[in-house]
């Protein structure tokens, strides 16, 4: 049988009470879970929390404990999340310095022993795009002014 609206409301008060009453035979009372309650009750978990406000004021009036979840849970994922992809970034950061410094290196050997290297370093058009947004050298990794030497 499918109850709407007030009594939908009356089933769940009438469920739940009856629910406690079940529990209050053993020795431990009647921990209110809501997955457990929409078993019993036969409606859906999303039924229970629209109606979660009124289950509240019964399970208040009957001086019901709630079982409680860990609320830091979410809390702490987030921050291992945060953690690795911290991490991530210096170890990308990192491998990204040394790539730097290894073609730049390069680029040394290479102008020291007077070898023409124009046609190695060449700015693509998404180099000179990145340079122009972050107005920084992406070789060097200077600021990009007036006194900016071509590297």
């Amino acid at each position: 049988m499918h109850y709407r609206g007030e009594r939908l409301k009356k089933h769940l008060k009438f469920k739940l009470l009856e629910l406690i009453e079940k529990y209050s035979d053993r020795k431990q009372g009647y921990t209110y879970s809501q997955k457990e309650f929409s078993i019993y009750a036969g409606v859906s978990r999303e039924t229970v929390r629209k109606y979660q406000a009124e289950i509240d004021i019964v399970l208040e009036s009957s001086l019901v404990p709630r079982r409680t979840f860990d609320k830091d849970a979410k809390c702490r994922n987030l921050q291992q999340k945060n953690l690795k992809l911290q991490n991530d970034l210096l170890r990308s950061e990192a491998m990204y310095f040394a790539l730097r410094h290894q073609y730049i290196g390069i680029i040394e050997a290479l102008l020291s022993n007077s070898i023409d290297i124009r046609t190695l370093v060449i700015r693509t058009p998404a180099a000179l795009k990145a340079e122009q947004a972050y107005r920084e050298c992406i070789l060097c990794n200077s600021a990009i002014g007036n006194g900016h030497p071509s590297c």
